[in-house]
């Protein structure tokens, strides 16, 4: 039996936040990947970007992907966009998360993927908040 005055966790229905920051450069005028592979199956329900040096009509696509083939459907296969063409403001360094109301479950050895489109002439330094969350088991 749990006692709720001595469970800190009483409400999250059984999941856990297990956020984590990723980091690269995409070099000026080309269109570039970080990727991050997870460990165990996951819910991710934001990301969070900070830019130093992008302009004006850079981009971003947030993917997840099977670069290791576990599900068969081959290498490098782009299971799901769930953002595509996403602007990026230039006068922010932190970009303002979307959070959203519900998670979507990435499962285990699969990616989530940062697709950086930088069309300036300096490179881009990205750092990436993922809202990570563990699976209630």
């Amino acid at each position: 039996m749990i006692i709720p005055e001595k469970n800190p966790f009483t409400y999250a229905y059984g999941y856990r936040f297990r956020g984590t920051g990723i980091s690269g450069t995409i070099p000026n005028g080309t269109t570039d990947n970080l990727d991050y592979k997870l460990t165990e199956d996951r819910m991710i329900n934001a990301v969070h970007l900070m830019l130093n040096n992008h302009v004006w009509a850079d981009t971003v696509k947030f993917q997840v992907i099977d670069i290791d083939n576990i599900l068969g459907y081959g290498a490098n296969t782009v299971l799901d966009e769930f953002a595509s063409n996403w602007n990026v403001d230039p006068a922010l360094c932190s970009q303002s998360p979307e959070v959203i109301q519900y998670p979507a479950r990435v499962v285990k050895d699969l990616y989530i993927r940062i697709v950086y489109v930088s069309t300036g002439g300096v490179d881009v330094d990205i750092k990436a908040n993922l809202y990570l969350h563990k699976v209630p088991t």
